[in-house]
């Protein structure tokens, strides 16, 4: 298994991600408790389908 020890991502670059992710992702929050959810139901399951994402592009296990 291969072991991560660092990543590097360049600030400016992270912020205009969050610039262009944010808004996508606060209407899908809002939807989501539309629906029924709680907010912490919702943050829940998007921090684990992140993580899953994560562990995937990174080749590391996955928590479920």
């Amino acid at each position: 298994m291969e072991e991560l020890y660092s990543l590097n991502v360049s600030d400016e670059r992270l912020e205009d991600c969050r610039d262009v992710i944010e808004p996508d992702l606060q209407d899908l929050i809002r939807a989501a408790i539309a629906s029924g959810f709680t907010a912490e139901e919702v943050l829940i399951s998007i921090s684990e389908l992140v993580a899953e994402d994560f562990a995937f592009a990174v080749r590391a296990p996955s928590v479920h």
